[in-house]
């Protein structure tokens, strides 16, 4: 018997049938954009990781330019060693790192020129993670592709770089600075410019108000040091640590040369409480200690050679010891060169003054030449003819310190107790980078008393820093710099800061002052070719 079934049935079927196709080819195309999701979404991160990878291949680089910089450009010679090469002003060198690379460059560097701000320019480089991952999906682990074409992502950054010079500033202390004197004043002059000193000297005709003051204070029980101006005239900046106090009396002042015209108190914008910085300790050269033992001995001087003028060097004084080879002035004599009796060199600067012993001139305790030298108690005058280095290990007590034109002495000193007095001068008639003096964590007293000027600069983070004049009406001047734990006046006082020694003057290293990313277009593609290569997606 044959049955024939209702025709709504077999609409039914069909519907079914309809239902299913569309309902599998919603699920396809949900399926297809969740995959097509998964695998941008894939790349995106992977793309992601390796951009941020290349930051630090980018700071090795930076981290090898400023250690070059340390290491070779504190020092004024050129830049192309260590594997760097030069190319006209250009300095660079490439590193290969584990599949990845930097290239990175220095420019703006001058050769025996420390006034120049280097710029490093680092680029690194990661393989390209996504070579294959269009090609062969995002859900295959490993692939081994015969191309033989490796791309890599770039990236770079620009850096700008200074000179992180010790003293920056004029008078700064750990704690405390106290200006209780009468007639106190601080000003600036810069010792490299004509246009702000008379060959190399300070000239109040030419003073400027950068003679800045600053106290850190003591960050483990939060004070910020304090600063008391009293009745002084602080051409220049104070500066406080953030709770720090600035105490000023009634015919005190702080600011530029106007503002005190006819101003009293602090110029608006010239005090600030964000003093911050570290003090770190001093370390004794081994060559140093383990120096020869100065003798003294008579001395008359003949001025053989005048120093040079402003003019004769381009408008600009040139020390010779920040040179390798001297530039002497138009009209100057031929270097001397000498070789009598009791001389120990041949003299090459391009202005010295001639010595020569004699039974019938000037006694001084210690003559220093060129080289390292140690005593154990320094104590009487010194004489400064050579570069030279001295360690005073348990006592040291100068009563008058002489260094001849374009010569230089560094005085490092363990003793707990320092004196620099006379009334004789002390290293007036030089430069403020001529002379410097180094205190260790034990020098905790250092004093300057008399009525000689002083030149120099001076370091003992640790040491209490007090200025005595005579007690009469003259005026002490003391041109440089000083560091120390706490500084006190007394007496009549000029402090004159050499703006030069934050340029030329010692410094801690190099240090990036500026970090800009660079543009996409200054950074080149790099691709590599192998004979294989093994790429995870």
């Amino acid at each position: 018997m044959k049955t024939n079934l209702p025709s709504s049935i077999h609409s039914h079927r069909g519907n079914t049938l309809l239902m299913t196709i569309v309902v599998t080819g919603i699920l396809g195309f949900i399926l297809a954009a969740y995959l097509t999701l998964v695998n941008s979404q894939n790349g995106s991160n992977m793309r992601s990781q390796s951009w941020n990878s290349t930051i630090p291949i980018v700071e090795a680089g930076i981290e090898e330019a400023l250690a070059h910089l340390n290491s070779y450009g504190l020092k004024g010679v050129s830049l192309a060693c260590e594997g760097w090469t030069q190319s006209g002003n250009t300095y660079s060198v490439t590193r290969n790192l584990a599949g990845a690379e930097y290239t990175v460059t220095i420019t703006n560097y001058v050769v025996g020129n420390p006034a120049f701000i280097p710029i490093v320019e680092s680029r690194g480089y990661v393989v390209m993670p996504l070579q294959l991952t269009s090609a062969q999906g995002a859900l295959l682990a490993t692939v081994t592709s015969p191309n033989t074409t490796v791309r890599y992502l770039g990236r770079g950054v620009r850096v700008r770089t200074r000179r992180d010079a010790i003293f920056a500033k004029g008078m700064v202390a750990k704690d405390s600075i106290d200006m209780k004197g009468n007639n106190i004043r601080t000003d600036s002059f810069d010792s490299t410019n004509p246009l702000y000193s008379t060959n190399g000297m300070y000239i109040l005709s030419k003073a400027r108000a950068n003679g800045d003051v600053a106290v850190n204070g003591n960050p483990t029980n939060g004070a910020g040091g304090v600063v008391n101006v009293g009745n002084a005239n602080i051409f220049g900046h104070v500066s406080t640590g953030p709770n720090g106090t600035i105490d000023i009396g009634a015919q005190g002042s702080v600011g530029d040369a106007t503002w005190q015209a006819s101003n009293k108190g602090i110029q608006p914008g010239w005090s600030a409480n964000d003093m911050n910085v570290s003090f770190p300790d001093v370390e004794i050269p081994d060559s140093v200690k383990g120096g020869f033992t100065p003798t003294g001995g008579y001395f008359s001087v003949v001025q053989s050679v005048s120093a040079p003028t402003a003019a004769a060097l381009g408008d600009r004084v040139v020390r010779t010891n920040w040179v390798t080879t001297p530039i002497l002035p138009v009209g100057t004599p031929a270097p001397i060169t000498t070789n009598g009796s009791g001389i120990h060199k041949t003299y090459t600067y391009k202005a010295y003054t001639y010595i020569t012993p004699t039974n019938s001139g000037t006694y001084y305790n210690y003559v220093l030449w060129d080289g390292d030298y140690q005593v154990p108690n320094l104590s009487g005058s010194v004489l400064v003819l050579g570069d030279a280095n001295l360690y005073a290990s348990s006592g040291c007590d100068i009563s008058g310190l002489t260094i001849e034109w374009g010569q230089h002495f560094n005085l490092y000193s363990d003793a707990p107790t320092v004196k620099l007095s006379g009334n004789s001068t002390a290293n007036s008639d030089s430069t403020a980078d001529s002379f410097a003096f180094w205190g260790t964590t034990n020098v905790t007293t250092l004093t300057f008393s008399g009525n000689g000027s002083f030149t120099g600069t001076i370091y003992a983070p640790n040491a209490d820093f007090e200025l005595s004049g005579s007690g009469n009406s003259e005026t002490i001047d003391f041109t440089g710099a000083s560091i120390t734990k706490s500084v006190k006046l007394n007496g009549h006082f000029n402090f004159h800061y050499d703006e030069s020694l934050a340029i030329y003057g010692p410094s801690r290293g190099f240090i990036v002052v500026s970090w800009s990313e660079m543009l996409p277009a200054e950074v080149p593609k790099l691709t590599k070719t192998v004979v294989s290569q093994t790429q995870y997606q």
